[in-house]
């Protein structure tokens, strides 16, 4: 195999420079996925004839020295929840079963337009609601370094992919850690950008009459091997959209510094409320250690206060918005249920503002969005004497394929089951902030640990800058064996 775990990056430049073919490329990654799919159910709709077709339109246009962007004729896969016009996009729910995209989501559509090759859908948890993948209809989902764990959710099967050489590069979104976790479960790089900078037309399947369209918290982003290819894929779905008139127009600055030394990083290997196991809290400080010795200016510090916990809080109380806007009253108590059943199952904490979300109040929610903005406000001031700060993804690595809601126990330690992801990722969608997940090689048991960068608002450039720096540090993406 040519191809097969190489880097979009690399691949376009091959293209480039006559040195291979988009269809060459595309077969390779085909037969790839065709052979070693079945044990992990990375891809539940592979494009075969699309691709191929379309690799060789790639190819006649790199012969007329027409190069589309910096995808030409790289194949690339799709979380499912991503509209491919006249593909199935149904979220593994049987209430879904029977939507097809009408057209492309506006960043399907960009990456189409960058010369990219459209592989294949990948697979998600049911509504999207979980660490783990299983659903309705596809068959679930395993992590590539062992098929007995999960590979982490929602967008654990273009983790999968990514990780097992399926594709080099990966669309995903991320509610509540669903880009980070899958990243960090599957020893990926995984940027979740800003809040309202990529646009979300054709994000999920709307339901027959839908008339609400409430989104906040989550934002679509690049999974992938390598920090370039996050980059690239980064530049091709940011920005502005007409459909979408709240994302505004960013002067997106390149990067200002060059050297550890110019950062000041805050850091913390878990929380007050939500500590995280032996090997994940030495993982973290060996890199901070790494960095010390490379000139790196770093601080152990949180935010003033218990801003973690609250923000924790602010997103619970804006959740139920998001998944049960439209449904009426009588159904309500139905999603309510299921969640409290499954993925929250033994969640006590933030259960106020949970519940009084499901009223649909639109006193409540005008309360929640004025404490998101003076929330948001708090963790700025935060960032002012901070450029990044360094924490946990998740309480360990990834866990044992288990039924959801299941309690977990690793390290000595038992819990419910949302607190081994959810505290670790969840607060920085309820803020907004970008936050980059960084591979951290493999612990004991052979499974990839990581850590997550986090930075203020619109500091993309500088977040990939400085996870450059820190990789060099680092085992990056390994091999699952």
């Amino acid at each position: 195999m040519q191809y097969i775990y190489r880097s979009a990056h690399e691949l376009a430049r091959l293209i480039r420079d006559g040195q291979a073919t988009s269809v060459d490329i595309v077969k390779e990654h085909v037969e790839w996925v065709k052979e070693r799919n079945g044990a992990l159910n990375a891809v539940v709709a592979l494009f075969e004839a699309e691709a191929l077709a379309t690799a060789a339109e790639r190819d006649r246009q790199t012969r007329d020295g027409r190069f589309l962007g910096p995808l030409h004729g790289v194949p690339v896969t799709i979380k499912e929840q991503f509209w491919i016009q006249g593909k199935k996009s149904t979220i593994n729910a049987t209430m879904h079963k029977d939507f097809v995209a009408p057209e492309d989501a506006v960043i399907v559509d960009r990456i189409r337009k960058s010369g990219a090759v459209l592989l294949g859908h990948t697979n998600v948890c049911r509504m999207l609601v979980d660490y783990q993948v299983w659903g309705d209809i596809y068959p679930e989902g395993k992590n590539p370094y062992n098929t007995d764990y999960t590979p982490g959710g929602s967008t654990g099967g273009g983790a999968a992919a990514l990780a097992a050489g399926f594709s080099p590069l990966e669309l995903g979104g991320d509610l509540g850690g669903s880009i980070r976790v899958p990243s960090n479960f599957c020893g990926l790089y995984g940027l979740k950008p800003t809040e309202k900078t990529v646009p979300l037309h054709g994000n999920i399947p709307l339901p027959k009459n839908a008339n609400t369209l409430l989104v906040h918290m989550t934002q679509a982003g690049p999974l992938a091997r390598t920090l370039d290819d996050i980059e690239i894929l980064w530049k091709v779905i940011v920005g502005p959209h007409e459909n979408e008139r709240d994302i505004p127009r960013i002067e997106w600055r390149a990067p200002m510094k060059a050297l550890l030394s110019d950062y000041k990083i805050a850091w913390v290997d878990g929380w007050a409320d939500h500590p995280v196991s032996s090997q994940v809290s030495a993982a973290i400080k060996s890199l901070v250690v790494k960095l010390q010795q490379h000139g790196g200016r770093v601080e152990h510090r949180t935010p003033e206060g218990n801003l973690h916990e609250e923000s924790l809080d602010l997103w619970m109380g804006i959740f139920p918005y998001i998944v049960a806007q439209g449904a009426p009253w009588f159904v309500r108590p139905l999603i309510k249920r299921d969640l409290n059943s499954r993925v929250l199952k033994g969640v006590t904490k933030h259960r106020k503002e949970f519940d009084r979300a499901f009223h649909m109040s639109a006193n409540h929610y005008g309360e929640m969005m004025l404490r998101r903005n003076r929330m948001v406000a708090r963790w700025e001031h935060f960032f002012a004497d901070s450029d990044f700060l360094i924490c946990p993804v998740a309480f360990g690595p990834a866990y044992p394929r288990t039924q959801v809601g299941t309690r977990l126990s690793y390290d000595g330690t038992d819990m419910v089951y949302a607190d081994y992801v959810w505290p670790f990722v969840a607060c920085f969608n309820a803020s907004g902030h970008p936050a980059l997940q960084i591979p951290l090689g493999l612990g004991k048991e052979g499974l990839p640990l990581g850590v997550q960068i986090v930075g203020p608002y619109w500091s993309e450039p500088e977040l990939i800058a400085f996870a450059r720096q820190v990789a060099k540090l680092t085992d990056g993406f390994v091999k699952p064996a």
